[in-house]
This record gives structure tokens, C-alpha cells and sequence, in this order.
């Protein structure tokens, strides 16, 4: 299994990238800078990540937490 901050990275990442959206758009949704954005995306090594923020994130970009729970990033249909 993926450790959490590394499967959080990969789908914020892969949805902003279907979702059309860049770094800098996303995290002004989010209220965040571009630069957190950037290391919560990084793989090989994630900022740490807390559940509100991945919720925060996924939902300016209208995703629901509790539906992205355990989805394999590969199948994910964006």
C-alpha cells in the first residue's frame, strides 16, 4: 500500500492536472501559496499533509474527501 502522504500527492496532482488547472491557479483557490502547493505534489518526498488540507484542496477543485478514500490513483476516472 502507498504511504498516505505519497498517494494524497498523486491524486491532488493527477486531479489539477485533468482538472486543467496549474499549481499557481489551485492554490489561490486554496488560499495557500504556490510553493506548499508544489511540495504537497512532490512524490518522491510530500510535505506533510493533515486530512483538513487534503479536504480543503480537493474540494475547491469539487471533489469530496470521503469519496477519493482508498481510490487507487491509476483508477481514478477525472
Amino acid at each position: 500500500m502507498t504511504e498516505p502522504n505519497i498517494y494524497w500527492a498523486q491524486l491532488i496532482k493527477k486531479i489539477r492536472e485533468e482538472s486543467g488547472l496549474s499549481q499557481r491557479q489551485l492554490a489561490r483557490k486554496c488560499g495557500i501559496p504556490q510553493r506548499t502547493l508544489a511540495e504537497y505534489e512532490n512524490t518522491t518526498k510530500p510535505r506533510h499533509l493533515s486530512i483538513y488540507r487534503v479536504e480543503k484542496i480537493l474540494a475547491s477543485m469539487g471533489y469530496e474527501l470521503e469519496a477519493m478514500l482508498d481510490v487507487p490513483v491509476d483508477e481514478l476516472g477525472c
